[in-house]
């Protein structure tokens, strides 16, 4: 690589390695400013000018709707009398769109680059995955806490966050990795099938479980079964790959043990939760469960239902991203008046609060977005190579799987997953380019793909 390539590269890696990080390397200036926004700046403005200043530049997926919508926050930013945070928002919201133009630009023409900078941005996971057992066991062991914002028992055991706010934001994070990677590992791509890579997919699984986050836990749970439910789909649909195969005496042997085994456990685990109830009720607590209490569920519910209200009484208006927390807050008679104040009062559910921030017309090219960035990659796997087509099936049902589990939890403008949108732009333009060839590629302005393909 030439030295303009490596530093791309280099910023790249920095981006993707520092996206989860909310109270590390950050700067609180009223807004909270992260390094991987810094670096995005400059990755973007080097873009820019490389490409003379933009006019070169490939239009990414969905870029147009994308535009659209966040020419309506702009729009929107006059309403909230806080109206910093929403330009502030709005600012946030170009800069990730940005970064999808720059990316695609950058590294969807050479595939070379291309294969690096997706092997980097596995590895980042990897490695917030790692630093969270770190953050783990060290307190159990006598250690020092790293970073740690909660615990299960005080000094002793955590739960772990990484570089997050919290686990729940370490969860939403680091499951884009697992099922990225579990995704890859099951399309047949002999690479992500090595003992390294499943040393990296048993890694974020653990780190997942001890960040203790119950629906990060839940969406583990959703990936792993992904690979048996779907053995068990054919076999439905094909009951005759049942009797044609091969029954040995070893085999019922093997099974037989297996459910032995399985039913010795449980009966072991069930035992040991009845003698010992304390942890499971620590793992329950805040949901309402075996007599625990329900904070936790309640202020979701309590807070997804002030952002339903806010859509009520405004569907037509939208009150910008950033206005949202202070339509929430406007039910208690609360006027918040600088960015700490607003932080009590977010909203539930990010497409609910798109819609609150946006009007019901507004968010329209919003979920365009959304439909396009999951609709057009796949439709693209029937012409892409066989590496492509399995990096676009993995980042599209990764996208998937965060979208959803952002549901539960609040925040459009949460770094990685727009980092995550700009990856598979990225290699949806490359596959693109590819099949069509550069010219071609280039005139497709709208940013949606190839009419024949997609239509």
């Amino acid at each position: 690589m030439n030295r303009p390539t490596w530093i791309f590269m280099f910023a790249a890696a920095v981006i993707f390695f520092t996206s989860s990080f909310d109270k590390f390397l950050s700067l609180d200036l009223g807004p909270n400013i992260r390094i991987a926004q810094l670096v995005s700046l400059a990755f973007i403005a080097a873009a820019l000018l490389t490409h003379r200043m933009g006019l070169m530049m490939e239009m990414p997926l969905g870029a147009p709707w994308l535009l659209a919508w966040c020419a309506i926050q702009l729009a929107f930013v006059p309403v909230a009398d806080f109206w910093q945070k929403s330009l502030a928002y709005c600012v946030w919201l170009v800069l990730n769109v940005g970064l999808s133009f720059a990316m695609v630009s950058v590294f969807a023409g050479n595939p070379e680059r291309l294969q690096t900078l997706l092997k980097i941005y596995l590895l980042s996971f990897v490695f917030v995955a790692s630093f969270g057992i770190i953050q783990f066991a060290l307190p159990i062991m006598g250690g020092p806490a790293l970073l740690v914002e909660q615990w299960w028992l005080l000094g002793r055991v955590p739960r772990v966050n990484g570089f997050s706010y919290e686990p729940s934001y370490y969860a939403t994070y680091l499951i884009m990795g697992l099922v990225c990677l579990g995704s890859l590992r099951r399309s047949g791509v002999t690479e992500f099938q090595t003992r390294k890579w499943t040393f990296a997919y048993v890694l974020m699984i653990i780190a997942m479980i001890v960040c203790s986050s119950r629906i990060g836990i839940a969406f583990v749970l959703l990936e792993v079964l992904i690979r048996p439910v779907r053995s068990l789909a054919k076999i439905v649909r094909r009951p005759s790959l049942v009797l044609g195969f091969h029954v040995s005496g070893r085999k019922i042997l093997l099974a037989a043990a297996c459910v032995w085994i399985g039913y010795v456990a449980i009966g072991k685990v069930t035992d040991w939760f009845d003698d010992n109830p304390v942890p499971i009720e620590m793992v329950v607590e805040g949901t309402g469960l075996l007599g625990t209490a329900s904070h936790s569920v309640d202020e979701r519910q309590d807070h997804f239902a002030d952002t339903l209200q806010a859509i009520a009484d405004h569907p037509w208006m939208g009150s910008s991203l950033g206005g949202v927390t202070e339509s929430i807050a406007s039910y208690v008679g609360f006027r918040p008046q600088n960015f700490e104040e607003t932080k009590r009062f977010e909203g539930q559910s990010i497409f609910a609060e798109v819609v609150a921030a946006s009007g019901i017309p507004g968010s329209i090219p919003f979920f365009c977005f959304v439909v396009i960035y999951l609709a057009a990659p796949l439709k693209l796997v029937r012409a892409a190579s066989p590496f492509q087509a399995a990096w676009l099936r993995a980042l599209v049902l990764s996208l998937v799987f965060e979208w959803a589990i952002l549901q539960f939890n609040q925040n459009i403008l949460r770094l990685y997953l727009w980092v995550h949108i700009a990856v598979l732009a990225t290699v949806f333009a490359a596959a693109r380019r590819q099949y069509f060839g550069p010219g071609e590629s280039d005139s497709l302005v709208a940013g949606y793909g190839a009419p024949n393909l997609l239509a």
